[in-house]
């Protein structure tokens, strides 16, 4: 965890709890990337800075077309490839989001992936059914690409991915300060 303050390159300091996170989760072809794409123009389009790591259990691929590039063609400012193993081609060592915060200062760091990890997230579940024990941890919304019988599951709301404006104001309400990731 950071204390108050992280060193930053080049002698700046940032202040804890000046990045805030928020995770976009779900199985294979559910839409993570094409919703944190969406996501990423509207923070960048309201002012703010964004950073981006993907998390894959692939080798990472030639940039163009790839998802770290939709990532930066969308306005991230960084994006970091976490590959299935400690190193991947062309990338440096896996990095924990708190080594991210000690890069660079950014007002979000949007992760897509990393369900398993306890940050606030959406569930992304595409044209799927959506299965109770899938779900993981701290997620806040249920997106889908389809209409839904049901606005709900549990106490969880199901959420149209094209309604990115109410998704992007849950981010920006529930995300949590880099400070406080374990």
């Amino acid at each position: 965890m950071l204390g108050v303050e992280a060193k930053l390159p080049y002698g700046r300091w940032m202040k804890s709890g000046a990045m805030r996170v928020f995770a976009v989760s779900g199985l294979s072809g559910t839409g993570k990337t094409s919703l944190v794409e969406a996501i990423i123009r509207v923070l960048v389009e309201s002012g703010h800075s964004v950073a981006t790591i993907k998390s894959s259990m692939h080798i990472a691929g030639p940039d163009q077309g790839t998802d770290t590039w939709r990532h930066m063609q969308a306005g991230a400012s960084l994006t970091v490839f976490l590959g299935p193993n400690r190193r991947s081609p062309r990338f440096k060592e896996r990095i924990s989001p708190e080594e991210l915060a000690n890069l660079a200062e950014f007002d979000f760091l949007i992760v897509e992936g990393m369900k398993s990890v306890n940050i606030p997230k959406f569930w992304c579940v595409g044209d799927r059914d959506i299965e109770l024990n899938d779900i993981p941890l701290n997620t806040r919304a249920i997106v889908s690409w389809s209409k839904r019988e049901k606005d709900s599951v549990g106490e969880l709301c199901i959420i149209s991915a094209s309604e990115v404006m109410r998704l992007t104001d849950i981010i920006k309400k529930e995300a949590a300060d880099i400070s406080e990731i374990d």
